[in-house]
């Protein structure tokens, strides 16, 4: 088959977003953050699980129509997979392409995975993990000084 007979297996998009590089596998827990946010319940969405890719060797892809992105997807994206390309759409071309990194600081995005935390006695106190050096997947608790990874925090999302 020539590339150029090749079928789309997602069709193009108008109009939207397309999160691109997505781990293999992690596509239903970023649609399950997607879901999160009801800013985009209107939105209409295709899955892609599973596909071949050169640098990957298999990844996920989720394209949304809507006009804009909620920046707390962003971060939680950040989180759960951070390297994920984001690229905007219009006219079914790409106008904007983004790399999500992992930030040095997260506000009020996870839970401390420590329980005796005041963040977790006291719903009221927001959480604050900051990076412990440059390039690290560990974090620290602001408010405990619990030391946690990129992983752990990813899994105590606040929805």
């Amino acid at each position: 088959m020539t590339p150029q007979s090749q079928i789309l297996l997602i069709p193009k998009i108008e109009c939207g977003y397309v999160i691109d590089h997505i781990p293999a596998g992690l596509g239903i827990q970023v649609m399950a953050l997607i879901g999160c946010h009801p800013e985009l319940e209107a939105a209409v969405v295709t899955l892609g699980l599973n596909y071949k890719s050169t640098r990957m060797g298999r990844k996920d892809m989720i394209k949304l129509q809507t006009k804009s992105l909620p920046p707390r997807l962003l971060q939680m994206l950040a989180l759960v997979s951070p390297g994920v390309t984001i690229k905007r759409i219009a006219n079914y071309e790409v106008v904007e392409k983004v790399v999500i990194q992992v930030p040095e600081l997260f506000d009020n995005l996870a839970r401390c995975i420590n329980p005796n935390c005041i963040t977790n006695v006291e719903p009221h106190i927001g959480t604050r993990f900051k990076r412990l050096e440059s390039g690290s997947r560990h974090f620290k608790c602001a408010h405990c000084e619990r030391v946690c990874t990129l992983d752990e925090l990813a899994g105590h999302l606040k929805a």
